[in-house]
Order: structure tokens, then sequence, then C-alpha cells
């Protein structure tokens, strides 16, 4: 049953409303309780909050490639501990850890790794992998190597699934490129989330991919896609004008942030999804970093490869993102805890568990202060980040 133990008074927000004043009681890894002073149990540990703090549904990072000095590609098991341990102190609780376009033997490696040790990690949890690539448009490869690029191959997916242990719970990939749609459908048929992004694809092809239930995601939405064009609208206004997710790097760097205001205004609230796209330099000092095999210079958070000058992740935190989405366009609360927990845990079907504040569902949460930074990250019950201590009641 596991350990009982309650935080509060604080501002718990909720899907539909923020309960004031309320305390969250858990019980091993789930929410038992939310209630009022008068309704705490007897006998409880209570971490004390100020009623002037929030209860957020705890982030979700689906694309996450590296921090603090380390990268999923570099397939060890510390590697994977890093980024999870940093991720909590952004108050992630889940992430996709994400691969890269590489020699096939090298994201086998990475892909084993996460299998056989990735349940071990102490802070974010790893609830699956995002395969970003090999099966890209080499004209919009982006960051990706394009000496591993290959085509869209439903085969070599099941073998690079295989050796996941059936993890991989969002793929990448250049639907146009994918010949009688055989890999696309085979996403479908298996419940795997087919993201469309490093791709040239035009309007129309976009627009069939689209009705036939063939794409669910795009992947960081306008980066890595053919530009729109008043006589080919391409991929972009065809996934704007449909239902599908767009993920979003909320830096300034990736999207200009009236860009940003434009997207949230046509799609709304519940298909927008932030992610950080991050690399092993965020949270560490400007220089020379490995990305994929390829040498990225980083200053003041721009990110470019050395050899090209393309755009290569960032240094973004989700709370940073999430920071950054309301002072751009004044989003409330309930808004923000959609687009960094709700939108992609039922994307990624983790919904009847994970990404809101219920009773029932996994104690994944985080607290911020009045300065919106976060001081706590609880994820299935166990606190993986504190920073409460010192801190006035």
């Amino acid at each position: 049953m596991g350990k009982t133990w309650g935080v509060g008074p604080i501002q718990i927000v909720r899907e539909q409303h923020i309960a004031r004043d309320h305390y969250a009681i858990i019980e091993g890894a789930k929410i038992v309780q939310l209630c009022e002073k008068a309704g705490l149990p007897e006998q409880i540990d209570l971490v004390e909050t100020k009623a002037t703090y929030k209860l957020m549904p705890g982030m979700i990072d689906q694309h996450i490639h590296g921090m603090s000095g380390a990268d999923v590609m570099d397939g060890t098991e510390s590697s994977l501990n890093t980024i999870s341990k940093a991720l909590a102190k952004h108050g992630v609780t889940s992430f996709l850890a994400t691969t890269m376009t590489a020699a096939l033997n090298q994201i086998e490696h990475a892909l084993r790794t996460i299998a056989d040790t990735g349940s071990s990690v102490e802070g974010a949890k790893i609830v699956g992998i995002h395969l970003e690539g090999p099966f890209i448009n080499p004209i919009q490869k982006g960051a990706q190597s394009d000496q591993y690029i290959i085509k869209p191959s439903a085969e070599i997916f099941e073998k690079l699934n295989s050796s996941s242990q059936k993890q991989i719970k969002l793929i990448t990939f250049a639907a146009e490129l994918d010949e009688g749609k055989k890999l696309a459908s085979y996403l479908k048929n298996n419940d795997i989330v087919a993201s469309i992004g490093h791709s040239n694809a035009k309007y129309a092809e976009t627009k069939v991919l689209l009705e036939q239930q063939l794409i669910q995601n795009a992947t960081h939405f306008c980066n890595g896609m053919r530009s729109i064009h008043h006589r080919e609208p391409g991929l972009q206004v065809a996934l704007l004008q449909s239902d599908s997710k767009l993920e979003i790097i909320a830096d300034g760097i990736h999207l200009d942030p009236d860009m940003i205001r434009f997207i949230f205004e046509t799609i709304g609230e519940d298909r927008m999804i932030l992610i950080s796209d991050s690399m092993r330099a965020t949270e560490l000092v400007d220089g020379i970093y490995d990305l994929g095999g390829q040498q990225v210079r980083v200053e003041n958070g721009l990110c470019k490869l050395v050899e090209s000058d393309a755009l290569a992740g960032s240094t973004l935190n989700l709370n940073k993102a999430r920071k950054n989405m309301k002072e751009w366009l004044q989003l409330s609360d309930l808004t923000l805890a959609k687009l960094t927990a709700t939108n992609s845990a039922k994307l990624l079907g983790l919904y009847e568990h994970k990404g809101s504040i219920e009773i029932g569902k996994d104690a994944d949460f985080y607290i911020i202060n009045e300065q919106e930074d976060v001081v706590m990250t609880v994820s299935e019950g166990k606190v993986i980040f504190e920073h409460l201590k010192g801190e006035s009641k």
C-alpha cells in the first residue's frame, strides 16, 4: 500500500478549476484524497506549504534528447539517470527518451539500454521512447546526420521496436516517403503515435494522411518542415487545419512568440504540446557539444551545428517554456497544465493514470512558488526533487 502523506495548504490546479487552500493526500503511488483542512486524516505526515504556492500536474516531455552533459544516444544507464534527475528539477515527472538518426546498430544499442535499465532511473520516469529518425527526408534533415537517413520501412521499424522491447511510443518520420503507407499503417495497427517531422510533404499528400488518420502529431511544428507558400501551402497549413497535436519549442528561438500566438489562436488549447527538444548542453556553460555525433556550438541558448549553422535542439527546460508561454500569451494555469501534461498524456495513452490531478491517478505533480520556480517534484508518490527547505512556510 505504501506510505500515506499529504501536502498543503496549496492551490491545486485541476482540469476544470483551481482548488484553493486544499491538501493533496498521497498513498503509495496514488492520489487518494483532495480536501480542505477539516477533511485531513488524523496523524498524517504533512509537508506544509504556503497557500500561495501551486500544485500542478507533473509535466511530460515527449521530445528530449539530453541534459546536464548526458544524451540518450550515449546508450548508458548513467546518462539516462542524469537526464531523469535533471528533468525532475524542472517539474517533469515523465518523459520519452528520444533518439536521433544514426547507424542502426547504434540506435539499437540505445534502445536496448533504455529497455533494460530505463526503469531504474531516480528522477522523472521514462514512459517510453520517441524514435526521431532515421526515416526522415534529407531535404529537411535539420541537425540529423544525412549519412544514416533511410526511407521509411515497416520491417526495419519492427526490428528497432523489438530491440526496445516494444517501448517505442512515438516515431517521427517523413510520411511522404512512406511507399504504400506501409509504415504508417503498421503504426496505426499497433497504437504507436505517428508524428510527421523532418518532412517536405506537400499540402495535398498531408491532407490524405490526416484524413486516413495515419498522422496524430507534428514534431517540433514549423521546424524541419516545408515552408508555407501561397501557391503550395505545404504540410504546415494542412496540420493547422487538422485535429492533430502540434509540438512547440517555446524558447523564442525556434519560433517567434507572435508565431506561437498565431498557432495557439488557430488550434486552441487542446492540441498544443510544449516540448524541450533539449540536448546535452542544457544547464551547462556555452561551448561546443556533441549531438548525434555532430558538433554543436551553444551560445546564449542558441544551438547550431558547427558545419552547417542548422538549429540543433535547444537548452530549454519545460518550466521555462511554461513561464515563457504565460508571459507571452497570458495563459491561465489551467491552460498551461494542458500544454505541459494533459495533451501529451492523452496522445500517448497515459491519461488514465497521468496528465491531471485526480483522485485515483498517479501522484505525479510539481509545486511552484510565487516566482513560478519549482520547489518540489513528485513522481508516483516519490519526492524526486525538493527545494522547500529554508523557505518560510
